[in-house]
C-alpha cells in the first residue's frame, strides 16, 4: 500500500470518529422532542426530516397547534406563556444535528481536493530537491 493511501485512510478515518462523535453528543443532548410532551426522537427521524407524532391527547382536545408545537413562529414571550421552551430549544438542536452532518459532509469534500492538492505539491517539493520518498 502506498504511503499516499496509507496517510489517507488514517486521516479520513480521524475525520469520519470526530463528525460521528460530535452527531451522537448532540443527539444526546436533546431531552424533549418538538411537540408538548413529546420525548425525543430517534437520530434518523431527525435527520430525514420525519414528521414528528402527535399526542392522541392533544388531537381529541382539538387544541390549536400553535399551543402545543414548538415548531411554529413564535416570539419569547408565546413559548414561555406555552411552556415551550424545552420543546422549542429542541427543534433548534434538531436543526443544528442536520446542519453538522451536512457540514460534516461538505468538510469530508474540501478536505479530499485539499489532501490530493497538499500532497502532489509537497511530492514535487521532494523530487525538486532530489530527496529519495518511500512509496
Amino acid at each position: 500500500m502506498k504511503l499516499r493511501t496509507k496517510a489517507w485512510l488514517v486521516s479520513q478515518g480521524l475525520l469520519i470518529v470526530t463528525a460521528i462523535i460530535i452527531q451522537f453528543t448532540f443527539h444526546r443532548e436533546i431531552q424533549v422532542g418538538p411537540i408538548l410532551g413529546t420525548p425525543t426522537r430517534d437520530y434518523w427521524d431527525i435527520i430525514l426530516k420525519e414528521e414528528p407524532i402527535i399526542p392522541p391527547s392533544l388531537i381529541d382536545q382539538n387544541i390549536s397547534a400553535k399551543f402545543y408545537d414548538a415548531r411554529l413562529e413564535m416570539t419569547s414571550e408565546q413559548v414561555l406563556a406555552r411552556n415551550l421552551v424545552a420543546h422549542r430549544r429542541a427543534v433548534r438542536q434538531e436543526k443544528g444535528i442536520r446542519v453538522a452532518l451536512t457540514g460534516g459532509f461538505i468538510v469530508n469534500i474540501l478536505y479530499f481536493f485539499a489532501f490530493h492538492l497538499l500532497y502532489f505539491y509537497f511530492k514535487r517539493s521532494v523530487v525538486r530537491k532530489n530527496i529519495p520518498t518511500p512509496n
